[in-house]
């Protein structure tokens, strides 16, 4: 990562430096520490055969920066100033012909104690690296307040919790490339440490993508995220096995998506009170969504989806369905979604209408929608899909503010992209970690600041209602009120 790093760094420095040189050819150093690294490099002699091939990488258009696209042989340089200038040529070493790469290698060669001081080499040795690796550590306090009779509230070592992530990710060739992510699972409680699932991890990402391939702008094979309808009502941050193909026709643009959902059923074994796992199952889910850009400032989407992950409840709240009655078999239905800039505000909107196949004591035409304010500068997508701060930008921050009604039965279970933002006990009765997108009104709310680069403080707060309480036992439609905060490290 530290490569990685510095990658980035000079291929920062390197155009605004070649951009900051005059019509003159003379660099202007605003930093004093540059300029000092200037001086501390030799004047390369006129007539040396350098002068000639840069002006010729000039011009074929492989190094610019110069006012007039020409280059100035009129006075001496120094070998700090090529080195700069051949590191922007190296850039865009795959582009030239035969005849220009053996000038560009010709003059890596003489001026290679210099690339290396400036870090230029690194950046011609990342191009061909093929894996990275990143992580992410996060450490996270939380609270809540149920209401449903039957249930507790958090304590003790549930109220603390950790969760280690390890991303790879790599080149396979020019159209190709790979990403995966290892994670430790559920279970991760300080101060419950013989607790054997803090030391389980599980591969929840694992993913091939090609591009410009078979007629489509990519191809994606493999474990992902479920984040290819609506900006995040439908969602899910891991774990859906299934292939992605997106396409786009200037504003118009494409996703299709079919795959493994919910292949392990997780229900609730009353005599052994406890959840198990049903691996008898396989659902699928089938997406389709249309996206169209109908200004610099307003994008608007429309899909459908049709899934076989079945609908269920029990008389103590305990099913998929936030009901203690009623299901169904499986659903289908429209999506629509929009992301409007305000200036330095974002609003997005989701919306669901869903057909329920063999409804039983529940309505068969539920729907769901969701609206979230934001000043995050971040990808249009609702929080928790994306963050709404850059790690890497010390001192930033953003809030957020959501609200959503869904109907029972209006999301699949499993693909809610609330689901599990919300911690509370999973056992209990009506539980919003298992619930968060099923028969609630909820309000959210978050606030991310970055505390130190790389390393964000968030802090969250959901208040959740029943939408329709005559569908369970509770007299009371109040549900629960959950609170977080988290510090997370990335690197």
């Amino acid at each position: 990562m530290k490569k990685t790093k510095s990658l980035k760094k000079w291929m920062a420095i390197i155009p605004l430096a070649l951009m900051s040189i005059t019509i003159a050819g003379i660099p202007a150093f605003e930093n004093p520490v540059h300029a000092a690294v200037a001086q501390s490099f030799s004047d390369v002699p006129a007539g040396h055969w350098a002068y000639d091939a840069v002006g010729k990488l000039v011009k074929a258009g492989l190094v610019d920066g110069y006012t007039d696209k020409t280059f100035k042989g009129d006075r001496s340089m120094s070998r700090y100033e090529f080195s700069f200038i051949v590191a922007k040529a190296l850039d865009k070493f795959e582009t030239a012909d035969e005849s220009n790469k053996e000038l560009i290698d010709k003059l890596s060669s003489e001026f290679a104690g210099e690339l290396n001081r400036l870090g230029a080499r690194v950046a011609k040795v990342e191009a061909k690296t093929n894996t990275w690796i990143s992580g992410e550590t996060r450490f996270r306090v939380v609270g809540n307040n149920p209401k449903a009779p039957g249930s507790k509230r958090l304590s003790g070592s549930d109220q603390f919790e950790f969760r280690q992530r390890i991303k790879f990710s790599g080149n396979i060739n020019d159209n190709m490339s790979y990403f995966g992510r290892i994670a430790t699972t559920g279970g991760n409680k300080f101060g419950n440490a013989e607790y054997s699932s803090g030391s389980e991890i599980a591969l929840d990402m694992m993913n091939v993508t090609a591009k410009n391939t078979f007629g489509f702008d990519s191809i994606r094979v493999g474990r992902s995220a479920l984040d290819f309808i609506t900006t995040g009502l439908i969602g899910k941050p891991m774990n859906v096995d299934g292939i992605l193909l997106t396409d786009h026709w200037d504003k118009l643009s494409f996703k299709g998506w079919t795959g493994n959902i919910k292949s392990n059923n997780w229900l609730w074994n009353a005599p052994a009170n406890k959840f198990t796992w049903d691996n008898s199952e396989s659902y699928q889910l089938t997406t389709g969504q249309l996206g169209y850009k109908l200004s610099k400032n307003l994008t608007v989407n429309a899909g459908y989806y049709w899934s076989d992950v079945p609908g269920t409840s029990t008389l103590t709240g305990m099913g998929t369905l936030n009901t203690n009655r009623g299901s169904f078999s499986s659903s289908q239905g429209w999506t629509s979604s929009v992301t409007y800039k305000m200036g330095k505000y974002t609003l997005l909107g989701d919306y669901v209408g869903s057909k329920l196949d063999n409804a039983a004591n529940i309505p068969d035409n539920p729907k769901g929608w969701a609206v979230q304010l934001s000043n995050s500068q971040g990808p249009a997508a609702m929080y928790q899909a994306v963050g709404l701060v850059n790690p890497t930008k010390k001192g930033t921050d953003a809030w957020m503010v959501s609200y959503r009604s869904v109907d029972a039965g209006a999301i699949p279970s499993g693909a809610g992209g609330f689901d599990t933002t919300a911690v509370a006990n999973p056992a209990q009765p009506y539980s919003v970690f298992t619930h968060t997108t099923d028969n609630v009104n909820a309000w959210f709310l978050a606030y991310q600041n970055v505390v130190a680069k790389n390393v964000v403080l968030s802090l969250e707060y959901q208040d959740f209602k029943l939408k329709n309480k005559e569908l369970t036992n509770l007299k009371d439609d109040k549900l629960d009120k959950t609170y977080m905060m988290k510090l997370e490290f990335f690197y």
